[in-house]
Order: structure tokens, then sequence, then C-alpha cells
């Protein structure tokens, strides 16, 4: 199956999403699509468009465009286009006819023609259109390019990440209080609402009324901790760094304070826990001064005070105990008994990274996607973490070195080694794995065609509440027969009750 061939049903999820499209199917089709003939006649661009997805979706219920009723897409496409109206634009771009496009530079429903000096505006932000200059506004925090923006990437709709993207920019806009943002997402849109607690995925700056450009931490990862406010307090000093090697008898102390800490091989017991601990950190014993922070931090055996526990993680980092300094590293991302510093972050992940560990790689390759605070976005360097993560073992990173390689990100496309990496994630029972390998599966370009698998790896995500997940599952719909769905619906039934026992 080719991408052409999706070109019907993509029309119609990239536009008005995927609530829009049930809510289409729901009302009488023919008094919908006569209204937006009428429209289209009158010479509404925006109608024209639109018409074009509706009738895309309904030529497609037989399997097949045919030539004709391409023609009338096309065409109706190209008429909304000549009217400046940008999405058309676009997937005029991306549409083999076979026929020319233009060939009379008129509306072939309307004849109305279409002067190059007075084009209508594509951008509402300048009243003109450019991508790169409606990017940098937007990741500047400004709450109208974000939102235009997202209009923008909402009609990409040939394009499996651009809604994805378009959505993302969405949350950005409204999470600012940008009204024509939360009013897009109102109701039935089939935009996603992140969580309050969720930033802006795509920057850490803020636009107020005035201009004024804020810069907000962004975490890259959920902790299961919540921040704690920064102390009014300067944090303590860390002593100097020091060569002296932890005094072999500390080594016993050490892990005494582990087994009491765990309750391994003994009753749980934090008090002794932090004294053992404590007798261990006076010789120096990096392990064990990691352990007091993070002590301190969860408020086992002592009251919480996140201020000790970034004390004493940085005395542990100072003396070379990497776990130590990839908690010192969160203080600095999430602003943890100490003021949010990603220059500071970064530091400390690269220094952990540096020693191999895998999520310190996995926050590392974040930050340089990202950038902030004066860090400028690398993608060279992200692929390069990101890649180290995934072969290091951190659970989530597979799927994200997939994504750098599929689509170029950071060095040359390789589809075929995605594939590899987002098996492994399906492997290690990663959601976004299992949709990424339902989509390869359907489109079969790079890896076999199989309905049925696709149909398998989809309903898992799906199962799971992967928005791109069920988006997919509707545009394979028509293609898998009832056998397909039946065989590989067994199998999702049997991994969700397996995963489920675990």
């Amino acid at each position: 199956m080719s991408r052409s061939q999706l070109f019907a049903s993509l029309f119609l999820i990239g536009i008005i999403g995927t609530s829009a499209v049930t809510s289409a199917q729901s009302i009488d089709d023919d008094i919908l699509i006569d209204n937006y003939w009428r429209k289209s006649y009158a010479g509404n661009a925006e109608a024209q468009r639109l018409l074009a997805v509706l009738l895309s979706y309904e030529y497609a219920e037989d399997g097949d465009i045919d030539d004709d009723e391409h023609f009338t897409i096309t065409r109706l496409l190209e008429c909304a286009a000549l009217q400046g109206d940008q999405p058309a634009i676009d997937q005029l771009q991306n549409i083999n006819a076979n026929f020319d496009i233009s060939e009379t530079g008129e509306c072939y429903y309307t004849g109305a023609g279409y002067t190059a000096d007075d084009p209508k505006p594509a951008d509402p932000i300048s009243g003109t259109f450019d991508e790169d200059a409606l990017r940098d506004a937007a990741m500047n925090g400004d709450p109208a390019a974000q939102f235009a923006l997202a209009k923008y990437l909402e009609g990409q709709f040939l394009f499996f990440d651009a809604f994805e993207e378009a959505e993302g920019w969405y949350n950005c806009a409204a999470k600012q209080g940008y009204a024509p943002a939360i009013e897009a997402m109102a109701g039935d849109s089939g935009i996603t609402t992140y969580p309050a607690s969720e930033p802006c995925p795509f920057t850490n700056r803020t636009m107020d009324a005035n201009g004024k450009i804020t810069e907000r931490f962004t975490s890259f990862r959920l902790v299961e901790i919540e921040p704690a406010p920064a102390p009014e307090p300067v944090p303590k000093p860390a002593p100097e760094p020091t060569a002296t090697a932890p005094a072999t008898d500390t080594e016993p102390l050490f892990a005494d304070a582990l087994a009491a800490y765990y309750g391994d091989g003994m009753p749980q017991d934090f008090p002794r826990a932090m004294e053992l601990a404590r007798k261990a950190a006076d010789h120096n014993h990096a392990g064990a001064i990691n352990l007091i922070g993070v002590m301190y931090l969860n408020g086992s055996g002592v009251a919480p005070d996140a201020t000790e526990a970034a004390y004493h993680y940085r005395r542990a980092a100072d003396l070379g105990d990497v776990s130590a300094m990839v908690n010192l590293a969160d203080c600095y991302l999430h602003g943890i008994g100490v003021d949010v510093s990603l220059p500071r972050a970064r530091e400390w992940y690269e220094k952990a990274a540096s020693d191999g560990d895998a999520y310190a790689q996995y926050n590392l390759s974040a930050i340089y996607q990202s950038g902030a605070e004066g860090i400028e976005p690398d993608p060279v360097l992200a692929r390069k973490w990101m890649k180290l993560a995934a072969e290091n073992g951190d659970p989530d990173a597979p799927y994200y070195y997939g994504h750098f390689l599929e689509y170029g990100i950071g060095g040359p496309e390789d589809p075929a080694g995605a594939i590899v990496w987002y098996q492994k994630a399906v492997e290690l029972d990663d959601t976004n794995g299992f949709a990424a390998m339902g989509r390869m599966h359907y489109y079969g370009e790079y890896t076999t065609e199989d309905l049925e698998l696709a149909w398998y790896y989809l309903s898992i995500a799906a199962a799971r509440d992967h928005v791109e997940a069920k988006t997919w599952i509707e545009v394979a719909a028509p293609s898998v027969t009832y056998e397909q769905r039946a065989r590989a619906s067994a199998q999702v039934t049997k991994y969700l009750a397996e995963k489920g026992a675990q």
C-alpha cells in the first residue's frame, strides 16, 4: 500500500481531528456536503478545502479513489489555494496529479481568477507566511505565533507528525491564556488537552502582553517527587573535592546502611541507615554521602530537607559518584534545594553520561533537542546521546532514537535502522514503539506490509490511549479484514492480560 492510497483518510483526520471524523459521520453526509458545495461555489476558500476533505473520505469508503474523484478533490484544493489558503497550497505540493495544476489560473468550479499582487494573507500574525519566522516567534513564547503555527501545522494533513506538533503548540498557547487557542481546543475538537502540570513541550519561554519574554523551567521527564520550592537561604557550599579514597572499613558500613534502608535481610530501619551512612560519610565514602542526600530528599528517618539533599549530592558528585551526579543534575533541572539552572544540570548530566549512565544520556539528549538558558539546540549531539542511552538500556530511548533515524534528525535518514529500534521499544513494552511499528507495517515501505500485524501493534498502543495510534486505527480500518482483526484482537487481549498480571 503506497502513501498515496492513504490520501483520503489522512485528509480528514489531519484537518478536523479524530473526534470530528466521528461527528461528520454521525450526521447526514449529503446535507453537509451540499452545504459545502454551496459555499464552495460562492468562493469560500475554507469550504473548498474542507469539501475536498469530506469528499476524499467518502470516496475512500470503497477502498480506492479513482481518477475522476482524484480530479474533483485536487481541483477543490486548487480553488482554495488560488485564494491563498496555506494548507491547500501546501498539500498541492504533495499530490501526484496526472494533469497539470493551475492549467487556467482560475478556479475550475467558479471561474474566479487570482491576482498575485493581492493575495489573501496566509499568516494571521504578519499577513504573509514565513514558517521560519513564525517558529522563531513561537519558540520565543509568543502565544499568538504558537496558535498561528498550530493552525498551519494542523493543515499539514498528509504528514503523520504534523497534527501531534500542532496539538502541542495549541497547548502552549492555551497554557498562556490565549483565548483563540482555548476556544479551538474546547468541546469535541479532537485536540488533546495536556495536564496542567505538563509544560509546553517545545519551549520554556513565555511572553506577556507587553512582549516581555520570560524563561521558565521545562522538565524533560516526569518525576515521582514533587519539586520543592527553592528556600531563601543560600545552599551550603560544597567542600573542596578530595582525592582521599574511602577507608576499607567503610564498605561494610555502607553495605549495612543500604541493607537497613531497603530492608534487605533485616527490617527496614531508616534511622539506623542514616547512622551507618553518616559513619561511612565521615570517611568520604561517596555512595554513603549520596544515600544521605536521598534520605533527606525523601524524608526517610529525617525531616525532608531539599537543601540538605542537594548539598550531599554535590559532596558525593565531587567525589565521583555517578548516581550523585545524576541526582544533583535533577536538582538543578527541577529546582530542588537549589535554584533552577539548565546549564548546571547539563554539566552534571554530561559528567554522568560520560561515565555511561543511560538516564543522564537520555536527559542530556532532551536538553540538546530543545535548548534554553543560552544552550543552543544541537540535533547532532541530541542524536549522539540518545543513541548511547538506547544502547545502555534506558527504557524510553530506543523509540526516540528510532525517531531520530526515521526522520533524519541530527544525521542521515535511516528508516530501516529505525525499525530495529522501534522493535526494541516493543520488546521493552514501550507504547510509542507499538504505535511506530504498527504504522511501519501498515505502510510496508521499509519492512513487510502486514495489515494484521499492524492492527495488533496499533491496537495495543490505542488501548493505552496513544493518540496517534487511535488515529492510525481509523486510517487502517477500511483495509483490514474481519478475519485479520479477529486474529490480531485475540493476540492483543492475551498480551494485555499477561502484562496486567505482571
